[in-house]
Formats: C-alpha cells, structure tokens, sequence
C-alpha cells in the first residue's frame, strides 16, 4: 500500500458523500434509513460547507466533508455530521475533527436532531471517540466509524448496494497504492463489474465516478481506453451525443479557418506544398481553391 496520502482520494471520498447521500445513509445508518422520507432528498445543509463537484483539491475546504439533512417520515428531520478521511498512518486527530464537526452543525442546529459517522482508511481503528476535560468541564462523544482496512474484500464483492460498490472500490485503492498498472487492474474490474442489471443508470454513474477519481484515472500510466470506456459509461446518450456535435462543429469551424488561411496564402503567391505544411490541408484542397 502507498504510505503518501493523496488529495485526489480525499476528494474522492468527500464527493461520493455528496453524490450518493441517499446511499451512504443507507449504507452506514440504516437505523435511520429505516426513518426516512423516500419522497424527499437528503441534502446539503445551507450554510455548511461542501466539497466543490470534480474538484482536484481540497484548498479551502473545511475540516468535514459533509453535513447532510435527512427527511424523516412523519417527525422532525435529522442532522448528520460525515466526515470521510484518506490517512495511510494513524491520524491522532481524527476523532477531534470528527468532535468539532458535530459541535458546529450542533450549533447551527440547537433545536434539531444530530448524529454522525466517519471513514476512516488509517492503519488503526480505534479513533471512534473523543473526550475532554478542563476546570470540572469533561466533554465526550462516541460516533460509528468505518474502518476501511477492517473490511474483508470477499465481503464487500459480494454486497450489491451501491455505497457497497464505493467502500470495495476505495478498499481495492489502498491495495494499489501509487502502482499504475494496479490501478488500472481494479477500474477495469469496477467497471466490468458494475452492471446495468443491478443498478440504475444514477447509481451506475455515482459507481463509477467514485472509481474514476479513487483511482486518479487522469493520472499518468493510464491507458486511453480505461480513460474512454470510463467516458462512455458515466454520461447519458444526451450528453454524450452533446460532446459529438460540439466536436464536430469545433473541427468544422476548425477546417473553414484553414482554408481561408490557406486562400490568403495562395493570393500572397506562396508554393501549394508550403501552404500545405503550414495548415495541414491536403495539396489537392489547397489547389481547389485556385478553381
């Protein structure tokens, strides 16, 4: 496994929180899955921050990832303080950070339910606690974290939920460390594996892209077609058809302005073979022009 933490992964975990709410809920409460308002989203809290959508830093985000409102059935909605963190060595911190996070939407949330969870991909998982004392005054909180190391890989291949698909994905990533080839190895089988019959075209997006980031497919030793095959899977017909158009009247626009490059070079009484060289015409169209 890599020992460097990369912000590529930290963005990654912070953006599937965002892009699959519903489904982390799911996944990691289903206490309070079983409460809610399937009618209604899950949502970011106004005024809390979120991480920025395909962002490739973390430069000015706040010390959590997500705060996030769950409509609840019939009752009061619910506040959840997650905070999901790429550490390849114990962070004595992390239990603090996840404190602060629940204090601050405590805060801006007196009168309503809180709870929260963490991720957590360090080398120990005892940071699910955190307490204080000063003066008489002793402060405690105990939350649920996701120990990502602990899971077993058979376990997370074989459960189908979508946030499921995430935590394998995540969990094959710390298995590549910063080996290239590794990492191609496991987007190839996240893709392969995550089929249209088993989840809806939103959920195999949300899969997916999680994958495309967790394993930095923009980054160097990966192949074109790993790149293109994750294009065509993560955009719908529309867009996809979208980017065609936008390309081909890019390339058209790109063609008119070198003929009438190449038109004004022939009236100057240049040589057809430079006119060629310089604007990639073909010495065929460049002697068209002259009809």
């Amino acid at each position: 496994m890599s020992k460097r933490p990369h912000k590529w992964r930290d963005v990654a975990w912070k953006q599937a929180l965002v892009d699959g709410a519903r489904d982390a809920v799911v996944y990691f409460m289903p206490d309070l899955a079983s409460d809610m308002d399937v009618s209604r989203e899950v949502t970011g809290i106004t005024g809390m921050e979120l991480p920025r959508a395909g962002s490739d830093s973390d430069k000015g985000m706040l010390v959590s990832d997500v705060f996030l409102n769950v409509p609840v059935a019939g009752g009061e909605d619910r506040s959840v303080a997650c905070l999901a963190e790429q550490q390849d060595e114990h962070d004595e911190n992390f239990a603090l950070r996840m404190f602060d996070s629940y204090v601050r939407l405590r805060a801006q949330r007196p009168a309503g339910r809180t709870t929260g969870f963490a991720i957590y991909t360090g080398d120990s998982g005892d940071v699910n606690s955190y307490s204080e004392s000063c003066c008489g005054l002793k402060v405690s909180l105990e939350f649920r974290t996701f120990h990502l190391p602990s899971y077993k890989m058979e376990e997370l291949r074989e459960d189908k939920r979508p946030f499921a698909r995430v935590m394998y994905a995540g969990r094959l990533s710390l298995e590549s460390g910063d080996d290239a080839a590794l990492r191609e190895k496991y987007a190839w089988e996240i893709l392969n594996t995550t089929s249209e019959r088993e989840y809806d075209e939103r959920q195999r997006k949300f899969i997916l892209e999680f994958a495309a980031r967790i394993f930095w497919l923009k980054g160097p030793g990966i192949s074109e077609d790993l790149k293109e095959a994750y294009k065509v899977r993560t955009i719908t017909l529309e867009e996809y058809s979208k980017q065609i158009s936008e390309e081909a009247a890019r390339m058209e626009g790109e063609e008119k302005k070198a003929f009438e490059v190449a038109s004004n070079f022939l009236k100057m009484g240049l040589p057809v073979e430079q006119i060629a060289r310089g604007t990639g015409l073909s010495v065929e169209e460049i002697s068209s022009l002259r009809q």
